[in-house]
C-alpha cells in the first residue's frame, strides 16, 4: 500500500538536531507559493535552565517577499506527551507572541504548529519560518531541537516544486 502523505505532501527538513545554549534557532523560510496549508513539527530533547520558570518560546514569522521584513503571525498548535506516550494535547491558539515549551515540563516533547492560511492570505504573506528563542537567555543552560516543515501542495505531484527560500538576510 502506498503512502499518499509522503507521495504528495512536501516534507521539508528545516533544522537538523542541534544542541543550543542561550541562542535563538531560526528555521529557513518555506515558500508557500504552491501551498494549500503549511505546518511545522518541532521536536525538543532535554531543556535545561537555571530556573523551572524558563522556557523556549516558539513564534512564527511571515514575509511577503524574499527580501522582505518579517512579521510574527498567530498560529494553532498541539503539544505532544513525552517520548513513547503517544498522546497529544488540545489544539490551542498562539498569538503573535508565540507559545512556551517550559524547562520544567517539556523535555523530550514535540509541538505541531499549524499555520493559518487565511491570516497569510489576508496579509499577502508567502514565506513562513519558525523561531525558537529562550524566554530569558541568561537562564537557559541547554536545549536540543529539530524541525521539519510540511506543505500540503496545491498541485499534487510526486516531484515537488522547491519550497525553500530566504526572506531576509
Amino acid at each position: 500500500m502506498a503512502n499518499p502523505f509522503i507521495g504528495y505532501d512536501n516534507v521539508v527538513p528545516l533544522v537538523a538536531p542541534v544542541a543550543g545554549t542561550t541562542g535563538t534557532i531560526t528555521s529557513p523560510y518555506m515558500d508557500l507559493r504552491n501551498a494549500q496549508k503549511a505546518s511545522f513539527l518541532v521536536q525538543f530533547g532535554a531543556i535545561t535552565s537555571t530556573t523551572t520558570t524558563d522556557a523556549m518560546v516558539i513564534t512564527v514569522d511571515a514575509a511577503t517577499d524574499p527580501a522582505g521584513t518579517e512579521a510574527a503571525v498567530a498560529y494553532r498548535y498541539r503539544k505532544s506527551g513525552i517520548v513513547g506516550a503517544n498522546t497529544w494535547g488540545a489544539i490551542t491558539t498562539a498569538d503573535t507572541t508565540g507559545m512556551e515549551m517550559g524547562a520544567d515540563d517539556s523535555d523530550n516533547m514535540c509541538v505541531w504548529v499549524q499555520i493559518d492560511p487565511d491570516e497569510l492570505a489576508a496579509n499577502d504573506y508567502r514565506y513562513v519560518r519558525f523561531v525558537a528563542a529562550p524566554l530569558v537567555a541568561s537562564q537557559m543552560e541547554a536545549y536540543v531541537i529539530a524541525a521539519v516543515g510540511f506543505i500540503e501542495t496545491r498541485y499534487k505531484q510526486t516531484t515537488h516544486i522547491s519550497s525553500t527560500a530566504s526572506a531576509s538576510v
